[in-house]
């Protein structure tokens, strides 16, 4: 990240802090949602709202979803009222509510679980995996950190390919979006040491940064 960008995330990093302290609502395609504080807001960002364009290319219609990390369960309810059979998790207990809430107001059904990754994901077939991570490495000090922060030495990432390598099936797409702003090479490298290839398959640019889409196989050489 350069300095400009460097200045600029400060800047609207205390200026997002201040806007999510109160519960808002948020209005995408013909999604209703409410974002509640300390919840990713999918509306200031647009990584969400570029994996949703991804989801637009694939038939969903009754095929199994996981969202891990789902926040404010803004493409678990996408994916829902397309069809799909969803299950959104997410370490956060305000997240938590907040999926559950947006089902309601979406009139969906989602599967909501608890859980730090896939630790309370029971070992099954999914169709679709959807990875929305944070990617700054800096430890997350508090709940809503989590949705930012992928550890100083990328525990997230160790973690997440360490077990998402069980749940990848000769039929499971796995996609996950990042941006030009993170260490793209150490995530590879992660990815790499547990097995997994990260194939790009979209990019794009919102307002002068690169956001990637990669689909993550297992490399079964």
């Amino acid at each position: 990240m350069n300095v400009f960008k460097r200045v600029l995330f400060s800047v609207l990093s205390r200026a997002y802090k201040i806007y999510s302290t109160k519960t808002r609502n948020y209005n995408f395609r013909d999604l209703k949602l409410k974002v509640l504080p300390g919840v990713f807001h999918p509306g200031f960002f647009f990584s969400t709202k570029f994996l949703i364009s991804h989801l637009d290319k694939y038939d969903l219609k009754n095929k199994r979803l996981l969202e891990p990390g789902a926040g404010s369960g803004m493409i678990s309810v996408y994916s829902a009222k397309k069809g799909a059979d969803v299950t959104a998790s997410d370490i956060s207990l305000s997240a938590i509510e907040n999926i559950k809430i947006n089902a309601l107001l979406n009139d969906c059904s989602i599967n909501v679980v608890y859980s730090d990754l896939f630790d309370s994901i029971s070992k099954q077939e999914f169709d679709f995996i959807i990875i929305n991570p944070p990617y700054f490495p800096k430890n997350p000090k508090n709940e809503s950190e989590f949705a930012w922060f992928c550890g100083s030495e990328f525990q997230y990432f160790e973690k997440l390919f360490k077990q998402l390598k069980d749940f990848l099936y000769p039929q499971t797409t796995a996609l996950m979006v990042l941006s030009e702003d993170c260490d793209i090479k150490k995530i590879k490298a992660i990815a790499n040491k547990n097995k997994i290839e990260m194939k790009l398959i979209e990019s794009k640019k919102f307002l002068r940064e690169e956001n990637f889409i990669y689909q993550l196989h297992l490399n079964k050489n």
